[in-house]
């Protein structure tokens, strides 16, 4: 993916976690892979400063 796609993809996660605290029924039909746990750990632990991100 180039940069503009990243930058699209995460704007559209971003709408779908909004969504998810808003409304605890909300269903954005992601389901977790091999790479979002990636992403998820490499921010855990602190590789990716989730304020700059």
């Amino acid at each position: 993916m180039n940069i503009d796609q990243h930058l699209k993809v995460a704007q559209w996660h971003m709408e779908q976690a909004r969504l998810h605290a808003l409304s605890p029924d909300h269903s954005c039909g992601c389901p977790p892979n091999e790479h979002d746990k990636k992403a998820i750990d490499a921010v855990e632990s602190g590789k990716i400063d989730e304020e700059h991100a």
